[in-house]
């Protein structure tokens, strides 16, 4: 039934996808409707939505929107927005204004320090469109939850994110067109865009407000443990605990984003491919740390299987969250999905 968003209540079921203004996937259907996601309606100016099982008594009422609370959707477009503005004015040549920085990144932040399972949704607003932006503000937003989660004070939280978010502030320094462009780089590109950490670092090394471990973070967010990465193939003990956490961060957004040449994967099927078939490229601790925070999507959670078909979570073994048990729609067939290695989650609803 299509309602007035007015008139919808927490609990309520989406029976359609939302789309926002520009067409794009705002939330899924079957998404259940919690207070902080009706703030993120009305923040898009949504005025109806389709929803499941609404009664008439259900109808008559008039649901005002929590204006104390700010939408996790509109704190993080407000800094994708601020970032694309930034990047066009270093990529015009202006220096890198730390209190800028700060400025757009600390209230997302401090959403997610306080609301963890949100970092895992940046997916749901973004596209091939500002790739780019999307990409540094949510790699920043889940190194400072890995952080966090990890153990470290909240003022290296807060430096982990800056970390996070000027990674990529040396691409300003590439020829845009290849950048941007909706294919696979070519080899010379990538040997291009090997380079960016470092145009990074130039951009980042003379500012005394910023501490020297963030720079060193944003020089080595592409190395890798086992010495496969670049720029320099620094590998193990020699790699910052700041880069270290942003090198999974960046590399984890990376592959649940949509890019111009592929489709975004899963959380869940991204979190398997780290944990076995890139395992030892990547902290330890930041991995766990990862696991950890995929686990808070417990039992409810709707998720489509790489066959197409659609099913809810009915458990996560603590050990394997890749593959947890599920709970058909079609059938009510309950599958363990340990034991199916050849179907895996392909999305969350």
């Amino acid at each position: 039934m299509r309602v007035h968003i007015n008139q919808i209540n927490e609990g309520n079921i989406l029976l359609k996808d939302v789309l926002s203004a520009s067409g794009k996937p705002l939330m899924r259907k079957h998404t259940v409707l919690k207070r902080e996601l009706i703030d993120v309606l009305h923040a898009f100016l949504i005025e109806t939505v389709d929803i499941e099982s609404f009664s008439e008594t259900e109808q008559d009422k008039n649901v005002p929107a929590d204006k104390s609370v700010t939408p996790f959707g509109a704190v993080y477009h407000a800094a994708v927005q601020g970032f694309k503005k930034l990047y066009a004015d270093w990529h015009s040549g202006a220096s890198v204004d730390i209190s800028k920085v700060r400025n757009l990144l600390i209230p997302a932040v401090e959403h997610i320090l306080q609301h963890p399972s949100e970092v895992f949704k940046t997916t749901g607003y973004t596209g091939e469109e500002d790739y780019l932006y999307h990409q540094s503000v949510s790699a920043a937003l889940l190194s400072a939850s890995l952080a966090k989660s990890s153990g470290f004070p909240h003022g290296d939280v807060i430096q982990i994110a800056m970390t996070g978010l000027l990674c990529d502030c040396g691409l300003t320094k590439l020829d845009q067109g290849f950048i941007q462009k909706k294919r696979a780089l070519t080899a010379k590109e990538f040997d291009e865009i090997k380079q960016h950490p470092v145009h990074s670092y130039k951009m980042l090394k003379n500012i005394v407000s910023l501490k020297e471990a963030v720079k060193i973070g944003v020089l080595q967010h592409h190395e890798r443990m086992d010495g496969s990465g670049y720029p320099l193939g620094t590998k193990g003990d020699q790699l910052h605990p700041y880069g270290k956490i942003a090198a999974l961060a960046h590399a984890y957004q990376a592959m649940v984003s949509t890019r111009p040449y592929r489709h975004r994967q899963s959380p869940f099927l991204v979190l398997e491919q780290l944990m076995e078939d890139e395992f030892g490229r990547f902290d330890l601790s930041a991995l766990k740390a990862l696991r950890k925070g995929l686990l808070t999507f417990s039992s409810g959670t709707f998720i489509r299987l790489s066959d197409g078909r659609t099913a809810e979570i009915v458990f996560i073994e603590d050990q394997q969250p890749a593959r947890p048990l599920v709970k058909l729609q079609d059938s009510g067939e309950m599958i363990a999905l340990k034991e199916y290695r050849q179907l895996y989650i392909e999305e969350i609803l």
